[in-house]
């Protein structure tokens, strides 16, 4: 039933954000992951509480959660434990069940998750819930249509000199200076930059940790900030944390330095 493989040897690049869906039906599982490529999402079905685990492994954009895919003693703490993560608590998770099953749909309510709907409700909504988890509405903060400082062109250029140490702390002042909400925008650049720095250094855990970080910072900006092409670092971004999530920490070394290199900061007008 599972749809990602999750096998030792990397997976074909998915053609969207990975969508996590726990459901026990064969056949509503497929019309899930059919409702989720159409919306431009890689479904990641998983039929146990394993696979569900190694589902959230790749950071899914969107959770979806069958009720009745597993017993609740297995689902909910599951739902417990990613809502206390700060790189997973921040994930839509919807679960859904039978509208009868008032104590499921309490408990599942009580355990953390966002929203709880009757599977009749959950059907109508999906396609939207979908395309929202996918491509947020973008937030206009103040000050995202400035032009690029002195000290922000310097960061920039640090970064695609591939200075990653030195871009930190040039964005990190420019962040402590601007307490405009715009400052999301040199935190998610900065910790997108420390996370190649920590490529270079072979780290894994802290390449995809600060990866994350960095675009969850980004992830509802305008495509242009500043003149900076915030879409393309955010894709790009995604494409490398994915590649890595292939990889795994054994063989993160094959990860070539002209991938690496090949993320840069682009400036448009």
């Amino acid at each position: 039933m599972t749809q990602t493989n999750f096998a030792a040897a990397p997976a074909p690049q998915p053609v969207g954000p990975p969508i996590l869906a726990l459901v026990a039906d064969l056949l509503f599982a497929t019309r899930i992951a059919d409702v989720i490529r159409q919306q431009g999402g890689a479904p990641v079905l998983a039929a146990t509480a394993e696979e569900f685990r190694q589902g959230l492994e790749r950071w899914p954009a969107l959770i979806l959660l069958d009720l009745h895919a597993v017993p609740l003693t297995e689902a909910l703490p599951e739902v417990r434990r990613l809502k206390m993560l700060p790189q997973t608590r921040s994930i839509p998770l919807y679960a859904f069940g039978s509208h009868v099953d008032a104590d499921a749909l309490k408990a599942a309510r009580q355990a953390g998750c966002d929203h709880v709907w009757a599977r009749s409700r959950f059907v109508k909504e999906l396609p939207q819930v979908v395309a929202a988890a996918i491509d947020p509405p973008a937030v206009y903060l103040t000050g995202w249509d400035d032009r690029p400082s002195p000290a922000f062109l310097q960061g920039v250029a640090l970064f695609n000199a591939g200075e990653y140490y030195q871009q930190h702390d040039v964005f990190e002042q420019q962040w402590m200076e601007d307490p405009r909400p715009i400052r999301e925008l040199y935190q998610g650049v900065l910790q997108i930059g420390v996370a190649l720095h920590q490529v270079e250094q072979g780290n894994y855990r802290g390449a995809v940790k600060m990866l994350r970080r960095g675009l969850l910072r980004l992830r509802t900006l305008p495509p242009v900030c500043q003149t900076l092409d915030v879409a393309a670092l955010r894709r790009d971004a995604r494409s490398l944390h994915d590649q890595l999530i292939d990889l795994g920490p054994a063989r993160m070394g094959q990860l070539l330095p002209a991938r690496l290199h090949a993320l840069t900061l682009r400036l448009v007008e």
